[in-house]
């Protein structure tokens, strides 16, 4: 019996959907600042926020390699050694930074703004490195 209504139930319902995601579509801003900005839903805010925490990620990358690429062998091994153990640190404070909320819908935004956070003050100190003024003596260039 519903295999002679599925046609008909898939031609009604599927412009209601339609309809229905494209009055919820908002446009997410491309600095996280403009997440307040946001319009829609929790999953937009989500969304805005895990694109922050993407551009975070670039610009850590970024400082990383370069660090990489200025310290002898040596100091690669250890600058791997503290970056993974870092990763995992960011991990799980961020897991139990979000784990006031588990459950709810807010809980990946929380966690990406944690991430987001926590990787932009690691890309902080990875380029007080590849700053450092000849004569410091904390300098591992």
């Amino acid at each position: 019996m519903f295999s002679l209504f599925r046609p008909l139930f898939i031609a009604m319902c599927c412009p209601l959907l339609c309809a229905c995601a494209l009055a919820s579509r908002s446009t997410i801003p491309a600095a996280a600042d403009n997440c307040s900005r946001v319009t829609g839903t929790q999953v937009d805010l989500n969304a805005c926020v895990h694109q922050d925490f993407e551009r975070a990620t670039a610009a850590n990358l970024e400082a990383y390699q370069t660090l990489l690429q200025g310290v002898s062998d040596p100091q690669r091994r250890l600058l791997r050694k503290a970056q993974t153990a870092w990763t995992r640190y960011r991990e799980k404070a961020c897991e139990f930074e979000k784990s006031g909320v588990e459950g709810g819908s807010v809980a990946p935004m929380i966690r990406s703004q944690c991430l987001a956070r926590m990787t932009r003050e690691r890309t902080a100190e990875l380029q007080r490195f590849l700053d450092c003024e000849e004569g410091d003596l904390s300098c591992v260039r």
